[in-house]
């Protein structure tokens, strides 16, 4: 199971580092644009990776006993929308670069590879085409977590991956995971809403991953770097959310759904010293410029929206499974099998 949970957040990481030669490319138009380019560029699987590390929570409203537990496999599918796997380079206000020819419609990271405008820096002979599209407009988030019934009425929810490593072609990635949820039944202090046919619940959770990678690969390119040996791209993503959760039980068969505020808060940062080498062709004379950037790359991302979603659970001997659907930035998919006692 570890080993699937890293597998799978490794892979979104490294295509979250896409072309690491680009990343140096970009910088030649300013650090300004390059960062407000990447932005544009990386926004969905920000905002996917924040709904996925809010689903899964819950799959009933109704609490365990005292000393109750459970443990949960689900995994998260969050759908990329069409309008979100291509951006408009016209509309990000850029300074320092300028669209060369190509159209000005780009692909984000979820897009699809084809065509890509060319981009160009202001009264420079410097060209590169726009970042590529991955293609993959499907993020999977898996997740496992533990529950428990320590206080009346009241489950407290534990996700915990401790900080695992990866060896990525000689590049160190490493990868740590906690998250902390409560639900509490608050219609058993209430004599008469005791009495209704169906559990409600108040949930709230919190959840923050961190990820990082070494650059060796990008050191033994033809890109030059600093002789700093502490190049890093980190990724640190934080998400809350609370809010309502009602099911109805008949047989083995519960109904459930929720609604509630999901948001989320996401930094890429590219971290150490880069020497940005750039060659020029002025009428026949070559000319080659150095300039050492620190820390040239730090893209806040941030999202707040309303979360709702429905699913169904079948109790089968000693374990369930549930599937949902979740709708807040976007729409996701969410599947898993729990087992306990309650």
């Amino acid at each position: 199971m570890k080993k699937w949970i890293l597998l799978a957040c490794m892979s979104f990481f490294s295509l979250m580092t896409f072309s690491q030669t680009d990343v140096v490319q970009f910088l030649k138009g300013g650090q300004k644009d390059a960062n407000t380019l990447f932005k544009a560029y990386l926004e969905p699987y920000a905002f996917a990776l924040g709904d996925g590390l809010n689903n899964g929570w819950y799959n009933s409203a109704k609490t365990h006993k005292l000393f109750g537990f459970d443990l949960t496999v689900s995994v998260s599918a969050i759908q990329i929308p069409e309008e979100s796997k291509t951006f408009d380079i016209n509309k990000l206000g850029l300074v320092n670069m300028e669209v060369r020819s190509g159209g000005t419609i780009a692909p984000t990271v979820a897009g699809e590879a084809a065509v890509r405008p060319l981009l160009g820096v202001k009264d420079s002979p410097i060209e590169f085409s726009s970042p590529n599209g991955t293609g993959m407009d499907m993020v999977p988030v898996p997740m496992v977590q533990i529950g428990f019934g320590l206080l009346p009425h009241t489950d407290v929810i534990g996700r915990y991956v401790p900080e695992m490593k990866y060896d990525n072609s000689g590049d160190e990635m490493k990868i740590g995971f906690w998250g902390a949820g409560v639900k509490h039944n608050f219609m058993e202090w209430i004599p008469v809403l005791k009495e209704l046919p169906f559990d409600a619940s108040l949930f709230g959770s919190y959840s923050e991953v961190t990820a990082q990678s070494e650059l060796n690969s990008l050191a033994n390119s033809a890109i030059e770097f600093a002789d700093d040996g502490n190049q890093l791209l980190r990724v640190n993503t934080k998400t809350t959310k609370f809010g309502l959760v009602v099911s109805k039980k008949i047989s083995v068969l519960t109904v459930f759904g929720g609604i509630g505020q999901s948001a989320s808060k996401s930094n890429v940062d590219l971290i150490g010293k880069y020497v940005i080498v750039t060659n020029v062709n002025v009428a026949g004379q070559d000319f080659t410029s150095r300039e050492t950037l620190e820390d040239p790359v730090a893209i806040p991302f941030e999202t707040s929206n309303i979360s709702l979603d429905a699913g169904l659970r079948l109790k089968l001997a000693f374990f369930s499974i549930f599937g949902s659907v979740n709708k807040s930035q976007y729409t996701s998919y969410n599947v898993g099998v729990s087992l306990g006692a309650r």
